[in-house]
């Protein structure tokens, strides 16, 4: 566990629900590519939830290859100070949601925190995208890196 006296879940959620925005890494012909994304994670962290235009590389390469990571930080609100910064790296599968049903529930869960993205998700050609996510490494200070599996609690 790291130094502080937030659980590792505890600084985690932090992360999650204080920034806003994440990089999105996908891949495809050998080739990495990141996007940034808007996203909500759900209540018990297991699954985060993106939406993205259908017309877009990012959506092609999530069709052929589902595993993905995805980075948090806070460095916007930290520029001064290395001890304050942390960096979460999320890794897991996506899926392309197809049912009305589970595109608005996840996409209710992404508007209450993005609420400027309501008739972007509306449209049909927007992708509503959920993570199943595997695993979380947090980095704290540059170096104290600690790992945690929802529902398995901190492993590292």
């Amino acid at each position: 566990m790291h130094s502080t006296e937030k659980t590792l879940e505890e600084a985690i959620r932090e992360l999650c629900e204080g920034e806003s925005f994440a990089v999105l890494a996908t891949q495809g012909s050998g080739q990495p590519y990141a996007s940034l994304i808007g996203f909500a994670t759900s209540g018990d962290l297991t699954h985060l939830v993106f939406a993205t235009p259908k017309q877009t590389r990012k959506y092609a390469l999530l069709e052929k290859n589902n595993q993905v990571a995805l980075l948090v930080d806070n460095r916007s609100s930290q520029p001064d100070s290395l001890d304050y910064l942390s960096a979460l790296t999320i890794t897991g599968e996506a899926e392309i949601l197809s049912s009305p049903e589970e595109r608005n529930k996840w996409g209710e869960l992404l508007s209450d925190k993005h609420p400027y993205l309501q008739d972007f998700l509306a449209s049909t050609d927007t992708a509503v995208v959920v993570v199943d996510v595997h695993k979380y490494l947090y980095v704290h200070k540059f170096q104290e890196v600690s790992e945690w599996i929802p529902g398995k609690g901190e492993n590292g």
